[in-house]
C-alpha cells in the first residue's frame, strides 16, 4: 500500500480537476478555479513522487497542505453557499490530507 499512495492522491487530484464539470459547479468561477488549481497541484506533487521514487516525504507534506487548503477554501473564498462545490472540496481535501498525513507521519520510507 505504501508504494501506491502517490497514485491514490494523484487520482484524488484528478477528481478535484474534473469535479466542477462532472458535478455542475463550473459556472462558479471561484469554485471552478480553486478546484482545478488545487487538483492540478496535487496531481503534480503526486507525479513527482511517482517519478522520483525517493524516500523523502516533502511531497506528502505539500499534498497534505493542499488537502487542508481544499477544506478551508469554500469558507475563505466564499463559495460555501454552493453545497456541491463546498462538499466536494471538503471531502476530497480531507481524504487527500488524511492519506498524505499518514504517509508523512506514520509510514516507513521504502528504499528502492
Amino acid at each position: 500500500m505504501l508504494g501506491v499512495m502517490y497514485w491514490i492522491t494523484g487520482i484524488l487530484g484528478l477528481a478535484l480537476i474534473v469535479a466542477p464539470f462532472a458535478l455542475g459547479f463550473s459556472s462558479n468561477p471561484i469554485a471552478l478555479w480553486t478546484s482545478v488549481i488545487l487538483g492540478a497541484a496535487v496531481v503534480l506533487v503526486s507525479g513527482i513522487k511517482a517519478i522520483t521514487h525517493d524516500t523523502a516525504r516533502w511531497e506528502y507534506w505539500v499534498a497534505g497542505i493542499l488537502g487542508l487548503a481544499a477544506i478551508v477554501a469554500p469558507f475563505a473564498l466564499h463559495f460555501s453557499a454552493q453545497a456541491t462545490a463546498m462538499w466536494t472540496s471538503i471531502v476530497l481535501g480531507a481524504i487527500v490530507a488524511v492519506l498524505a498525513g499518514y504517509q508523512a507521519f506514520f509510514a516507513h520510507p521504502q528504499g528502492r
